[in-house]
């Protein structure tokens, strides 16, 4: 639920609100990593996240009608980050990405969120980290279950 202050903010023609996006990033047994896309850290109920340049970019559906998947691409300016992934994706280890929408004015009211991915099919390169997002293998189940075909529903066909 959007907090009565942002939804002020959202309407206004003109704000100097700052709507911020949180992300956390971890896999068991590793360093949890916690970012802001913003230029200066911020304290979130009690936790730094530290700057970083990082974009999620959204499900779209192609003219063929699939559908591509959510991806998240973050620099690769802070070796940290790629390490820690790296060793993660090695060991086999599930890692997941949490996104979280605050105000910079109140960064202790989560706005929207937080949304919690599994992040596969990760790549690394110099300049970035990326990587498909899945709402805990959305895409990969079977929806919907039953098909209808005139073996099961003879009265149908």
């Amino acid at each position: 639920m959007i907090s009565k202050s942002a939804k002020t903010e959202i309407v206004k023609p003109e704000s100097s609100a700052v709507f911020l996006h949180l992300l956390k990033v971890e896999a068991q047994g590793y360093e949890t990593l916690y970012f802001v896309d913003n230029t200066q850290s911020i304290v979130s109920n009690g936790q730094t996240y530290v700057p970083a340049a990082f974009k999620v970019v959204l499900p779209s559906q192609t003219e063929d009608g699939s559908i591509q998947p959510c991806q998240l691409v973050v620099d690769n300016v802070d070796q940290i980050i790629s390490a820690t992934i790296k060793k993660a994706n090695a060991a086999q280890k599930k890692i997941y990405a949490t996104i979280s929408v605050v105000m910079a004015q109140t960064p202790d009211i989560i706005e929207r969120g937080p949304l919690r991915f599994i992040l596969r099919d990760v790549t690394i390169n110099k300049s970035t980290v990326s990587g498909e997002l899945y709402d805990f293998y959305v895409y990969d189940r079977k929806i919907p279950e039953g098909v209808y075909n005139p073996q099961n529903f003879p009265g149908l066909f």
